[in-house]
């Protein structure tokens, strides 16, 4: 019995998800040194995006994964000052949460090191234009929220 021919969209999935894991690692060991992991990284680029205070189910819709703890990864934030949590003036049960100013200046160095380090990566191999477009399709492939089974 021979092994059927991989389908080219299964092989593109297995590709990406290694793709995806060797950028984690790499981002990764760069969030070590600030002692961040990539959700509250995540986040504070959230924070940073939305130009004013939102609330936690803002973040955690805009975070695009089912996670429950997105109140704890914002405590750990505000302690350690690079957000902060305020009361909401029209609902006072309400928490929205912002950027810090410290927050600020820690993705602006951030985004050097990622930078630098992701065009050593691919910038070789993709050119901007290329890169313009798989964003594109891989967005909206992300846009369909379905659940991808290998």
């Amino acid at each position: 019995m021979t092994r059927k021919e991989s389908n080219v969209h299964e092989l593109l999935v297995v590709q990406v998800m290694r793709t995806a894991e060797l950028l984690r690692m790499k981002i990764g060991a760069l969030l070590k040194e600030y002692e961040l992991t990539p959700a509250q990284y995540n986040i504070m680029r959230i924070l940073r995006g939305a130009k004013m205070a939102i609330s936690l189910g803002e973040v955690k819709e805009r975070m695009h994964v089912d996670t429950s703890d997105v109140s704890r990864l914002i405590d750990r934030l505000v302690k350690k000052e690079l957000v902060a949590r305020n009361i909401c003036p029209e609902n006072r049960r309400k928490l929205d949460v912002c950027i810090s100013e410290s927050g600020l200046g820690t993705l602006k160095e951030l985004d050097k090191k990622i930078s630098d380090t992701l065009d050593g990566f691919y910038a070789d191999v993709i050119s901007p234009e290329k890169a313009k477009e798989m964003t594109e399709m891989l967005s909206w492939i992300g846009m369909k929220k379905e659940v991808i089974i290998c």
